[in-house]
């Protein structure tokens, strides 16, 4: 943190972010750390700077230190029964040692999820110092401050998620904190998040409040989802948590009786680009075409480029073939569902079509048969690492499910069923992903046959089992899967089951064994509630040896 923390504090506020922004201001004066911040205009651009965060996807921070890409779903998919690495087997051996959960010393992946994460604790931490003695306009100072909380308490869950418990600053970083802050515990972690999204609920506006021109922002349904979504992990994992799903339904009632919020008609329009920010969409990383390829000055990202199909074909994007779905989430599809064809596309399914072409791959390129159907776009942008696609983090599908377990656990049961039923009626009555038919790249075609999509009737442990599963397959490649299978303490059993046990016979065209792997997760894993694994990855040498930080276990 020597490294990462302190020399992110004014120059990568005031420098890198919103770059393109901060040099058309006009000249007010002399300007400094301290009142930076007493101009609307500055405000905001502090602000934009945290969110610049969420879409940089690799670069040079402020110290010059190169950072490598750092994807949630590095971690919370391609570590699970999910999805596998994917490209050829040689190709990011540092990403292939996350899916394997064998990550050393040294890993880029891991210090890059370290530096990203800390970057944006320390932009939130400037502007939560600086912001209350602006003299800026009250209601749009609580505005900014709720959406700082919010962003620090993301960036908060994203360094949890990765390393478990995590060293706590509620301020920038001075020179006396070197090697006097200690990591604090799991439950330490959870607790600073939930009191940081508490705190953005009250401040932060409702998402129909915001004008137009500020759409993206973080809102207060969004605190309130990330909140549920951090109580519902501590609940399943936190020895030391009080935190009940009574708290958790508090909050999803609230997001749901809010009327803020609706599930779009047609599941297949969810991940296009020009669908985005839908009435499902409670929280999704901005982009449009950009000019530049890196940060700061980009303004797009490189989401579909990192996992699109590495064959070249007319009318599609061509890129790096990075994070494949696995047979064993495919199969967990009912096949009449129309929701699997939005998810995946690849060799041997819907006869290789892709937004209306046949399509070649290689399978010599991919670490499984498909690819995410979800990351994809259907041309080729201005600048391949820049592209218009936003990446959808949080949406009301989630929030339903969320919902619905929480009513299974508080005894509901008829309403934990209508809950689910709502996703699964919504899926029943959706088409097939756009372009599923050769030669109409635009249709959004209705399944040829009523899709086996019945409303669920079960209870006790089937209606359980069924949540859970619903949550699999609705959500599959987005990043939610991890935590599902941690708080489940199912995390061992599966993963161990589809990609070791389950690939013995290694034969042409299976997906890569990873032998031991349930063995590789135990080892480096915190042990929570109920003897759960979480596993975490090794903090950085550097940030260990400066802090006299404890390492994370067998790193």
């Amino acid at each position: 943190m020597k490294r990462t923390l302190y020399y992110t504090l004014v120059l990568s506020v005031l420098l890198m972010a919103s770059c393109k922004n901060f040099l058309e201001l006009e000249p007010q004066g002399q300007e400094n750390s301290g009142n930076f911040m007493n101009t609307e205009e500055n405000a905001i651009r502090v602000i934009n700077g945290i969110y610049d965060i969420l879409s940089q996807t690799e670069g040079r921070g402020p110290d010059g230190i190169w950072m490598s890409h750092h994807y949630d779903f590095f971690f919370s998919s391609i570590a699970t029964d999910d999805a596998v690495k994917g490209s050829n087997l040689s190709d990011y051996p540092e990403l292939a040692a996350i899916e394997g959960y064998r990550a050393q010393l040294g890993n880029s992946v891991a210090e890059a999820f370290w530096i990203h994460g800390f970057w944006g604790v320390s932009r939130s931490n400037y502007a939560i110092k600086n912001l209350p003695e602006s003299p800026i306009n009250e209601t749009l100072k609580n505005r900014l401050l709720g959406e700082s909380y919010f962003l620090r308490a993301y960036h908060y869950i994203y360094l949890l998620k990765h390393f478990g418990g995590v060293p706590l600053f509620d301020e920038p970083v001075n020179p006396s904190d070197f090697g006097n802050r200690q990591r604090a515990t799991l439950h330490e972690t959870f607790e600073f998040i939930n009191a940081d999204l508490e705190r953005a609920i009250a401040l932060l506006p409702e998402k129909s409040q915001y004008a137009p021109t500020d759409l993206g922002r973080a809102t207060k349904g969004a605190a309130r989802t990330l909140l549920a979504k951090s109580l519902m992990y501590q609940i399943g994992v936190d020895n030391e948590g009080t935190k009940t799903w009574q708290d958790v339904s508090a909050l999803t009632n609230a997001i749901i009786s809010s009327g803020e919020y609706t599930l779009v008609n047609n599941y297949a329009t969810l991940f296009e680009h020009e669908f985005k920010n839908s009435s499902e969409s409670i929280f999704e990383v901005q982009a449009t075409n950009g000019t530049a390829a890196d940060p700061p000055a980009s303004v797009g990202n490189a989401y579909p480029l990192f996992q699109s199909n590495r064959v070249s074909n007319p009318g599609a994007f061509v890129g790096w073939g990075f994070h494949n779905p696995t047979q064993d989430l495919v199969d967990a599809f009912d096949p009449s569902d129309p929701r699997l064809k939005t998810t995946v596309y690849g060799i041997g399914f819907n006869n290789e079509v892709l937004y209306g072409s046949v399509v070649g791959f290689d399978r010599a390129q991919q670490g499984s048969n498909y690819l995410n159907r979800k990351a994809t776009i259907p041309f080729v942008p201005v600048l391949d690492k820049a592209a218009n696609k936003n990446i959808l983090l949080l949406r009301y599908a989630d929030v339903l499910l969320i919902h619905a377990e929480a009513q299974y656990h508080l005894n509901n049961e008829s309403e934990a069923r209508r809950f689910l039923n709502l996703v699964r009626e919504r899926a029943r009555q959706s088409t097939l992903c756009k372009g599923c038919v050769e030669g109409d790249p635009s249709a959004f075609t209705p399944p040829p046959a009523q899709p086996n999509i019945p409303n669920v009737t079960a209870s006790g442990q089937a209606l359980y089992d069924a949540i859970l599963h619903e949550r699999r397959i609705e959500l599959a490649l987005e990043g939610h899967r991890l935590p599902d299978l941690i708080r489940t303490g199912k995390l061992v059993e599966l993963v161990s089951k589809v990609k070791d046990t389950d690939r013995a016979g290694a034969g042409a065209n299976e997906e890569e064994r990873h032998q031991n792997i349930g063995a590789n997760i135990v080892s480096h894993s915190l042990v929570g509630k109920d003897g759960k694994y979480i596993p975490v990855l090794p903090i950085p040498l550097t940030e260990v040896q400066n802090w006299g930080l404890e390492q994370n276990p067998s790193y």
